[in-house]
């Protein structure tokens, strides 16, 4: 088919009506393919370029989310921390400032019988959060007493650090001892702790005394008799021996019987035994109170009780209860014949 004929039968469709009719509309759609045709590519680049856009933001807003979950975490760590912080700053004073200190240090002296002979406050040193204050401290007592009251002190919430510190003997004053005492205390501002904290705060335990002291005076040796540690009222005397000018008390602690003679030691006030009668016994205390020792004189009266009489050898037993044991003066136990 050759060009012209295409061209007439052109022509003859497009004087038909229906082509007339339908002309714009394939016009239209010619355009608009063309179009399509055209912009189509710079569409689907842009198309392309939103989602790649799209997948960047949920990536980082996915990364916002960690970080926001991370920080939430620090805050809390910080906000324990800062807690803690608080808490053991109050720990170091606990509570209380230098006046309460140095009040309950003194009432603390006076209660275990341990005289307070010095007492400085040095210049307070600033460090971070917190001053601390050095105390030089110089006391006399009984050693025994020297030791529960240091032991009771350091056992308070508040921290001490010790520094220096020498004890000796004092000159003249038997079973006394110095100590001089170098104590870094610390003040803080800190406010006070929750309850829930100061109820996780240990219960303090009573502070326990020392078993021997080694500044004490060579007394006369006693004789086992285990009542050295007994307070005197509960030393109840209910019998006696006698072998010529020799006399024995027969005492009674804790259902056990024991035998005091002359120079025996009773009692937790350095009791000695001076004097020892039919009816009772004499006992020598000696107390220590505002830097002295004070003399005292205790008795221990017979306990009149339904009891026995009977010779041993020769001695003599007179009121003594019938259901006890009796302790020799070596410390074993013997029983008495009734």
């Amino acid at each position: 088919m050759n060009t012209t004929a295409l061209l007439g039968g052109l022509a003859i469709i497009g004087r038909t009506p229906w082509f007339r009719r339908l002309a714009p509309w394939l016009l239209a759609s010619g355009l608009f393919t063309l179009g399509c045709l055209v912009r189509l590519p710079t569409a689907m680049q842009q198309q392309r370029g939103e989602h790649a856009r799209s997948a960047e933001l949920e990536a980082q807003h996915t990364a916002a989310v960690q970080q926001l979950a991370k920080l939430k975490a620090l805050k809390a760590k910080v906000a324990t921390a800062e807690r803690h912080i608080q808490e053991a700053l109050w720990y170091l004073d606990a509570g209380q400032g230098m006046s309460d200190l140095l009040e309950r240090l003194s009432a603390s002296a006076g209660s275990h019988g341990v005289l307070i002979e010095q007492l400085q406050v040095r210049d307070a040193e600033q460090q971070a959060g917190l001053q601390r204050v050095p105390l030089e401290l110089q006391v006399t007592g009984p050693y025994m007493a020297v030791r529960v009251w240091l032991n009771e002190w350091f056992a308070q919430p508040a921290v001490f650090r010790s520094g220096d510190l020498a004890i000796a003997g004092v000159d003249g004053q038997p079973a006394l001892v110095r100590l001089r005492l170098h104590v870094d205390t610390y003040q803080t501002k800190a406010p006070p702790p929750s309850a829930e904290f100061l109820a996780r705060l240990p219960v303090r335990q009573l502070a326990a005394g020392p078993s021997a002291d080694p500044f004490a005076p060579r007394l006369a040796p006693w004789r086992g008799n285990r009542l050295t540690g007994v307070p005197l009222k509960q030393v109840q005397m209910v019998g006696h021996l006698s072998r010529g000018d020799a006399h024995e008390a027969l005492v009674v602690v804790a259902g056990t019987l024991y035998r005091l003679r002359t120079g025996d030691r009773v009692g937790r006030d350095n009791g000695v035994v001076v004097q020892v009668t039919p009816g009772q016994v004499e006992v020598h205390e000696r107390l220590f109170m505002t830097g002295v020792w004070h003399p005292r004189t205790a008795f221990l009266s017979l306990q009149r009780r339904t009891g026995k009489e009977a010779p041993v050898q020769d001695e003599n037993i007179e009121q003594m209860a019938a259901d006890v044991t009796a302790a020799a003066p070596g410390g074993g136990s013997v029983d008495l014949p009734g």
